[in-house]
This record gives C-alpha cells, structure tokens and sequence, in this order.
C-alpha cells in the first residue's frame, strides 16, 4: 500500500510525494499542499496549496509514482484553502478557503484537469476568540446525503448547502454550536457524526438530520490533556502564544469498531472516542509532535502525520503496540490513501 503524502514546503517539506515500503519517490514542487483529495477521473488526485492567495493542481501518479500535473493550477478564489473533497458527481473539487472563510467548486474535466470556480460562497459570522474567530473560517467540506456540509471554525457552525447543476451553493440550513467550540472536523461513525472543537478541546456527537440539513448535538465530550504546547518554539502558524492549549486535529471514523479516531496537538496524543455512549476510552502517544492528520489503515492502525515532528508514524488505537515511526517528512500536514 503507497499512500501520498502533503506537507508544508515553508517548514521545509518536499511538496506532494507518494510513500511506501520503500520510503518516499520523488515529489512534485508545489507550494505547501497541505490537503490531498483522491477521487479524480482515470486516478487523478487534486491538492491545495495553502497560500495567500490559494491555489489547486491536479496529479496524475505514473509506474514511478512522481506526480505528473495534469492542466494548470487554478485559484480557489481564496486565501490559505486547507481543505478539499471531489463532489459525489465526480464534476467539482470542493475547497474550503480557512483563510477568506468561503468555499468553491471548481469543475473537474474529463481528463480530471481543474478549471477556475463556477461558485465561491463567502460564508459570514465570527466567534468570542478573537485571535481566531474574528471572521468566518472555512475548514472542511464533507458531502453527505445529498448536502455539502461545510464546517467553519471562525462562526461555530456547520453549513448545510445544496449544490445546482451548474456548480453553484444554495443555502439550506446551519447549525450552532456553543460560542468558542471552533469546530474544525467531523467524521461519521455510521450515523453519528463525531465533531471536533479545535478551540474547545473537545468532541461533541451529533446525529444528522438529511432533510433540514441539521445536526442535533449531545454535550461535549473533553479530549485528553491540559498541558500547555511551547507554541514559541514552533513554526509561527498563526496560533496565539500567550494561551497555548491542545488542540483537536483530524477525526477518523472506524466502522467496522465502531469509534472514532481524533488527533490533539499540543499534548500529541490520539483519543479514541465511542460516540455510541459517547464516552472517552483511551488515549495513546502519536510518535511525533503536532499530530495534523491521521488515516485508518486495513490493520486498523492509523498513520499519523505529525506536522512539527516532521514524521509520519504509526499508531495502535487499541495501545497494544507500541507506537513507530513510518517515515520522514518535514511538516508532514496529509496522509492520503494512493488508491
């Protein structure tokens, strides 16, 4: 199994880079893709760049596994995109914008090459935290029964749109959460869907609602840790020194077990939620400082990218094995399946 790998190139990452048993192939030089989205025609996968303003290329991985750019870069019509999602139609690539707080669908053509937005949505709203919810903040897009749910750390909602056939949001619902909880992921566990608050430091499981377009959400669920990350002696990502705190990363569901898998940063643990109680069951070391993002793997193993470590490991959620280092990959931010 090869899996590719997105980074931060400012923090001295190699650019969108395909992994495997033979550790890293060669990497393609764009600038920060920070998220890497399969789904694309024929395998072609689509990154972001996480730049001010923002942009996304499309690859296609040969028999050497070097990414080949397919079409030309396209704006997302916005600043600093960290995440996307091909749309279920396979005709758009969904980018949540953090930076502008909006989101955009840029056609996929039949080659899987980009073209510029048909739409870009300014999401509106702001939270208590003022370093970090001054305005809207577009995190992840997730396409589920028919909407496209976008979660916005800087409004503390999560939006519900439907998209027209010409690639354009129409507005359904949103759903409030508590002033401050920064909603940043959520993935769903069956029909519950586990929500992590970067800004509270803590899960709160919701069922959906398809025809409103709503979540009703239980209380939250605090993740493990009250120490303090040294943010000073990080990367400047933006993050306020004077009130360091975990924070909540990437949520991944688990089937077949029945939980839920959530990165915290800061105290770099992996939390492992089951949200059919919901209760919290245990909390395993990631490896590596900063854990950004994780995928499940056959095994039921995670691999873990930790952004600051500059590494990849591998984790068992279960705490029978101990955790291992995978790879090296300075400001490791994505670890996609190569499907």
């Amino acid at each position: 199994m090869r899996y590719l790998l997105g980074d931060y190139t400012t923090e001295g990452g190699p650019g969108l880079v395909v992994a495997g048993p033979d550790g890293l192939a060669e990497a393609a030089a764009v600038a920060n893709p920070s998220w890497v989205a399969t789904g694309g025609p024929d395998g072609v996968v689509y990154t972001v760049s996480e730049t001010e303003p923002g942009f996304a290329s499309a690859w296609r991985i040969g028999e050497t596994f070097v990414p080949e750019e397919v079409g030309t870069a396209q704006a997302t019509g916005g600043d600093s995109p960290c995440h996307a999602v091909v749309h279920p139609s396979g005709k758009w690539l969904l980018v949540a914008n953090y930076g502008s707080g909006s989101v955009a669908a840029l056609p996929i053509g039949a080659d899987g090459a980009l073209d510029a937005p048909d739409d870009i949505y300014e999401l509106v709203g702001s939270g208590p935290d003022p370093d970090r919810q001054a305005g809207p903040h577009a995190h992840q897009v997730v396409c589920r029964s028919g909407h496209v749910l976008v979660v916005d750390l800087g409004s503390d909602r999560i939006h519900a749109f439907a998209l027209s056939a010409a690639g354009r949001f129409e507005a359904v619902a949103s759903t409030a959460f508590e002033p401050g909880f920064g909603p940043r992921h959520l993935a769903f566990v069956g029909d519950r869907a586990v929500i992590a608050g970067e800004l509270a430091n803590a899960v709160v499981v919701g069922d959906f609602d398809a025809a409103s377009g709503t979540f009703a959400l239980g209380p939250a669920l605090p993740l493990p840790g009250t120490d303090t990350a040294d943010l000073a002696a990080m990367p400047d990502i933006g993050l306020p020194e004077d009130a360091p705190r975990p924070y909540p990363g990437a949520v991944v569901a688990d089937a077949e077990r029945g939980l839920a898998y959530v990165t915290v940063r800061g105290t770099d643990q992996v939390a492992v939620v089951d949200p059919s109680r919901p209760a919290l069951v245990r909390s395993i070391p990631a490896g590596g400082s900063w854990p950004r993002d994780a995928v499940l793997c056959a095994d039921g193993s995670l691999l873990v990218a930790c952004q600051f470590g500059g590494v990849v490991t591998r984790v068992d959620p279960s705490g029978a094995e101990p955790t291992a280092r995978v790879w090296d990959c300075p400001g490791a931010a994505c670890v996609t399946p190569l499907t």
